[in-house]
């Protein structure tokens, strides 16, 4: 193998092999450059295994977007694909931890054996359930579907008709409203 220029070279010619069907040059092309892309998530998410999930998730990309591939560079473009993955990833952990943050303190009223605590948390839970229906209604539906009805995100989508994306951006709007608008001494 050339360096440098013979390695763009290679590159382009196995991208046009992958073009045209073979399935070979694929493989060529993802032992060439496997360690590259894991080095990227791993800098971005500082953990092994999820670095390699990543780098896999970033080698599917790569073949559902060569068709957009530009010639602009390779390694620079799937390094920008496994670059996003990585930092996706972590977006979405921070949005888990913040869900969990925002009702970390619920507790379901079953879980009490004091029958004044029952009571207190009954009043609670009814003051949530007011405060949700005061909500705009695209937000109450997910709200109501994800905590009360217990459903996944993909059961939610279905039940609504939209993508999976879409519910977890109404119910991260949801929790963002929530904290916004409702004050912790209402409960």
């Amino acid at each position: 193998m050339k360096k440098e220029g013979g390695s763009i070279i290679q590159d382009e010619q196995l991208i046009k092999k992958i073009r045209a069907g073979n399935q070979h040059a694929i493989r060529l092309l993802i032992e060439r450059y496997k360690h590259h892309v894991f080095k990227v998530t791993y800098s971005v998410v500082h953990d092994e295994k999820i670095a390699e999930d990543l780098a896999q998730e970033t080698f599917i990309k790569m073949i559902d977007a060569l068709s957009s591939y530009q010639h602009k560079g390779f390694k620079t473009w799937i390094s920008r694909i496994a670059l996003h993955k990585a930092i996706d990833y972590k977006r979405k952990k921070t949005r888990q931890k913040e869900e969990l943050e925002t009702f970390e303190d619920f507790e379901p009223v079953s879980m009490q054996t004091d029958p004044d605590e029952q009571i207190i948390s009954k009043d609670t839970l009814n003051k949530v359930h007011q405060y949700i229906n005061n909500m705009p209604e695209k937000f109450q539906i997910v709200v109501k579907a994800y905590y009360f009805e217990e459903l996944s995100y993909k059961q939610i989508a279905q039940k609504l008709g939209v993508e999976e994306t879409n519910v977890k951006m109404r119910l991260y709007r949801a929790r963002k409203w929530m904290k916004e608008n409702w004050k912790e001494e209402d409960f």
